[in-house]
């Protein structure tokens, strides 16, 4: 996802500085105030980014899936990480350390757009959640995270979410039980299917409609 785009040439230099490194279930890539010392690229698996509060509240900002980069702002003077990383399943991530990425980005072109191409997809990210939690219900909150969710689990081919409905909460600024009464409404409408931890989604005409998405929301984000 993140190479759309770069030549064989570029990716092979990148590949050259890189290793792979496996995650298991719920292990912690990453701590806040850890020494931002890698970039990272999923190559499977799932990981999530998040904020906790001193109170113990937890907001996720990002789910990050397969070709999805995080932890590129090594690129920025600051030297520590803010936020957690988490693996949400059993996750293979490929690791480039922190200076020969900021000399590959100075090197090469191809690379440094590519950056700024992802820049601009968080960027609408944020937008899209901004509006989301200052005009939209939570209802609706849910159905444009299950979209987005949907689409990009389709793209690993996987046919089902694997989410619990806590980090369904955290992703859209919601309590538990209230997400869980969504959920629950949306499985009598037959939008989806509840089962062992996993949201089956029975009608995605239905659910991009009532989500009320109309770009591919999949690429923008």
């Amino acid at each position: 996802r993140f190479f759309k785009g770069v030549s064989s040439e570029v990716v092979a230099r990148v590949e050259t500085f890189s290793h792979q490194r496996q995650y298991a279930s719920r292990q912690i890539v990453f701590f806040p105030d850890d020494r931002c010392d890698c970039v990272y690229w999923v190559r499977s698996g799932r990981v999530k980014i998040t904020h906790v509060s001193d109170n113990g509240r937890e907001i996720s900002f990002r789910h990050l899936f397969h070709g999805d980069i995080f932890g590129e702002e090594c690129l920025l003077s600051q030297a520590r990480r803010l936020y957690y990383a988490e693996a949400l399943s059993p996750t293979l991530l490929t690791l480039v350390p922190g200076s020969d990425f900021v000399r590959l980005v100075r090197e090469e072109q191809e690379l440094s757009l590519a950056l700024a191409r992802n820049a601009c997809r968080r960027a609408i990210a944020l937008e899209h959640m901004l509006s989301d939690f200052v005009f939209s219900e939570v209802r609706d909150r849910t159905l444009r995270r299950l979209w987005y969710l949907y689409c990009r689990e389709q793209e690993g081919c996987e046919d089902s979410l694997s989410i619990t409905h806590q980090e369904m909460a955290n992703l859209v600024g919601a309590a538990r039980e209230t997400i869980t009464g969504v959920l629950h409404r949306l499985r009598k409408e037959k939008v989806i299917s509840l089962s062992n931890r996993r949201i089956n989604v029975l009608d995605p005409a239905l659910l991009r409609q009532l989500s009320g998405v109309k770009e591919d929301f999949g690429s923008s984000l």
